[in-house]
């Protein structure tokens, strides 16, 4: 992780809604399209139900992807896909053809090898994401990269990840998460501060702070209402 900004801010969705259309509107400006890929949990909700009441943004221009999803179906309660559908992409024109939520297949490999056919037929031979959002665990995982298990280390373009306790992850590896040209981590409330402290500041390690291995194509920065962390 080599972070090129790190921004303390009273509202973490706040700063992130406005990051998001920033991004967007200079994307398709720039190539006359925006990819991002969504993370889940609880802190973009608020972001993503903004969202739904722009509807003057370019919607018809944006490609929609999840950098993470449980192996379950888009209408689990669990689902990351399902959060956001029911947030804002229900209530937005983004054409169906360019929302890509992880499939649900016989086996979270097989969803896993489809996932990553589509993304890189989306992407192209060159192409990046133009933003990706993150989370980040207090045990230090993101996405679905969760520590002791090397998911991390792995070079796949999508994993299947059993951490222990949890449900089976499906997630993008670092080969696709760094194909970003914005990366930006959303870290809210006192219970992470000893990760984003231990994933900022420490060197090597990638597997017990997988968050170290995430770089970005362009920029890297750190959303985070947490005082006193650089």
């Amino acid at each position: 992780m080599r972070v090129s900004d790190v921004q303390h801010v009273r509202d973490v969705p706040d700063a992130a809604l406005r990051l998001f259309e920033e991004v967007m509107v200079a994307s398709v400006g720039a190539h006359g399209r925006f990819l991002v890929a969504l993370s889940g949990g609880s802190t973009p909700l608020p972001t993503y139900r903004t969202l739904a009441e722009r509807p003057d943004l370019p919607w018809q221009h944006t490609w929609v992807f999840w950098g993470d999803e449980r192996f379950v179906a888009q209408d689990d309660p669990d689902s990351n896909a399902g959060a956001a559908f029911a947030a804002f992409l229900d209530a937005v024109p983004v054409p169906r053809s360019q929302l890509f939520p992880w499939p649900h297949l016989d086996t979270p490999e097989a969803s896993a090898e489809a996932y990553a056919r589509a993304v890189e037929s989306a992407l192209g031979e060159h192409g990046a994401f133009d933003l990706t959002f993150l989370g980040l665990g207090a045990d230090g995982h993101t996405a679905s990269l969760f520590p002791g298990t090397g998911a991390a280390l792995r070079t796949g373009a999508t994993l299947v990840v059993r951490p222990e306790g949890e449900r089976v992850r499906l997630s993008l590896g670092t080969r696709l998460l760094n194909r970003s040209r914005t990366v930006a981590f959303l870290v809210q409330g006192e219970g992470k501060r000893a990760a984003l402290e231990s994933t900022l500041t420490g060197e090597g390690d990638v597997d017990r702070y997988p968050a170290r291995a995430i770089r970005a194509q362009e920029r890297l920065v750190v959303l985070t209402d947490l005082d006193g962390v650089a």
